[in-house]
């Protein structure tokens, strides 16, 4: 078994804001379906002028290029710009 990119993905453990060793021996597959070492899981919040969002399971994978978000595990609400 692996994960795929519909898990958030960081390969900078120092900006996390809590993490701990990820023991199991999943890989994280991505596009060419090599499979990439994770090495934590972690937690992390974003903030923004008005609310603060906590992102949770991150995978710690020190080998990807760059962090990726998942789309998919974040819900968004769109409300009407009032004129």
């Amino acid at each position: 078994m692996g994960y795929d990119t519909n898990h958030h993905v960081t390969p900078d453990i120092i900006s996390m804001t809590s993490s701990e060793p990820y023991l199991g021996n999943d890989h994280l597959h991505v596009g060419d379906g090599k499979g990439i070492v994770i090495s934590n899981i972690a937690h992390s919040k974003i903030h923004s002028p008005k609310r603060t969002f906590t992102l949770s399971n991150i995978l710690h994978v020190p080998a990807i290029k760059k962090p990726l978000l998942s789309v998919q595990k974040i819900f968004f609400t769109f409300l009407p710009i009032l004129c």
